[in-house]
């Protein structure tokens, strides 16, 4: 490899690795979606550039648009390792702004022939290099279910400058085992980063090893009693989730963004007003799974922007939805104990109430970030602080367990 092929491929990774969501240099890019029929192909070509190496129109008009998909279909060609060539097929074309200057945005599924791998193939790509020697196209993977790539970074696959203008790609041997562990992985670092749908369950099972009684909490009620309330609280809340999760990658089930967004803060917001003062004694299960609908739906944002095939969606979902499962028990398993440890001292109703402030503040500060659309430092605070939640757990435990020694069962007989 000459110098100026490994300065070409060292600028394409940190290209990459820079630009995940937007394109913002005068080169080109080739994001390669593998299913396991075909290829989807997201190609972004600088306007400017292509501009300079057609001399076509660059308006979004039949006209226009129709020589651009006539340049890149004469200018691309996929085959077979062995030559054999796949089917171009081109869904969407036009001139779009994506982010800084405006773009050629194509979208072209690449289909093999008869008998051919999907996962094995050789991109011939002339599109602007052949005219513009210093112009060059970066190939990067976005999504392959069935090669364990399942996530938001993309992996760099090669580039393409000038006369080197044929890139090879074997993605290995399909497995569906992989495309399942990513999506397990994806499911428990979305709902571990997810501060506000773990802050949602822990606030609903604040009150949890408690009685109602006159409008206020008094009292704790028997171990048994309360595992039951909190298994009760955690499948309702699964429950609702994953019926959400299902509906919307499968059947189209949405919202936008920002009222689910809006919708989880307020649930959080009156999860704590209810772990301070009663609102609904003996009806978490309920409001964990109609809030429980609303967080599916933002689970499903996850799952439904890599365009997966039905058999990979389905096995994406169960992988996913077992991810989140697998970190909402061990947050359960790792502060239940010292919440019904502490419920039978007199120590409850300060780390209650002072734990059902702390959620109602972060709940307001999400809510005010997320109607106006702006970050507040408030908001950012509580998430670096949340980030740490592992530290406060444990030692919320070391508390727990001293307290129950020392004054277990001296419960205050006062309303809480």
């Amino acid at each position: 490899m000459t110098w100026v092929r490994l300065i070409m491929m060292t600028t394409a990774l940190f290209i990459a690795a820079s630009q995940a969501k937007a394109h913002l240099t005068p080169n080109s890019e080739v994001n390669l979606d593998f299913r396991q029929q075909q290829a989807i192909a997201d190609i972004i070509v600088p306007q400017g550039e292509y501009a300079f190496a057609t001399s076509n129109p660059v308006s979004n008009s039949p006209d226009s648009l129709a020589k651009a998909k006539a340049y890149l279909i004469g200018h691309m060609a996929v085959t077979t390792p062995q030559g054999r060539p796949w089917r171009l097929v081109i869904d969407r074309i036009e001139f779009v702004q994506i982010a800084g200057p405006p773009d050629l945005h194509a979208i072209v599924r690449l289909i093999p022939p008869q008998g051919a791998a999907v996962r094995r193939l050789a991109i011939d790509w002339r599109v602007v290099i052949d005219t513009v020697p210093n112009h060059f196209v970066l190939f990067v993977v976005r999504s392959d279910f069935a090669g364990g790539r399942f996530d938001k970074e993309r992996q760099v696959l090669g580039a393409l400058q000038g006369t080197r203008h044929r890139l090879l790609i074997d993605r290995g041997t399909a497995s569906s085992f992989k495309g399942f562990q990513a999506a397990f992985a994806l499911g428990m670092r979305h709902i571990a980063e997810g501060h506000d749908h773990l802050l949602f369950l822990f606030a609903l099972l604040l009150p949890a090893p408690l009685l109602a009684a006159g409008g206020v909490w008094r009292g704790a009620r028997p171990i048994r009693v309360a595992l039951w309330q909190i298994t009760k609280i955690v499948s309702a809340f699964t429950a609702g989730h994953s019926l959400t999760l299902i509906g919307a990658a499968f059947f189209d089930w949405h919202l936008p963004p920002q009222p689910v967004e809006i919708g989880i803060a307020l649930s959080i917001l009156i999860s704590a007003i209810h772990a301070w003062r009663p609102l609904f004694p003996g009806h978490e299960p309920i409001v964990a799974a109609g809030f429980g609908l609303v967080h599916g739906l933002a689970f499903a944002t996850v799952v439904a922007r890599f365009g997966l095939d039905i058999q990979e969606k389905a096995l994406s979902i169960l992988g996913f939805n077992l991810g989140i499962e697998a970190v909402q028990l061990l947050v359960v398993l790792a502060a239940m104990p010292s919440l019904l440890m502490l419920s039978r001292t007199r120590f409850y109703p300060a780390c209650r109430s002072i734990s059902a402030l702390v959620a109602g503040l972060a709940a307001i500060a999400w809510l005010v970030e997320r109607l106006v659309g702006y970050a507040n430092p408030v908001a950012r605070g509580i998430d670096m602080l949340l980030g740490h939640a592992g530290y406060g757990i444990a030692a919320l435990t070391i508390g727990a367990a001293v307290a129950f020694l020392l004054y277990g069962g001296r419960v205050a007989d006062t309303a809480r």
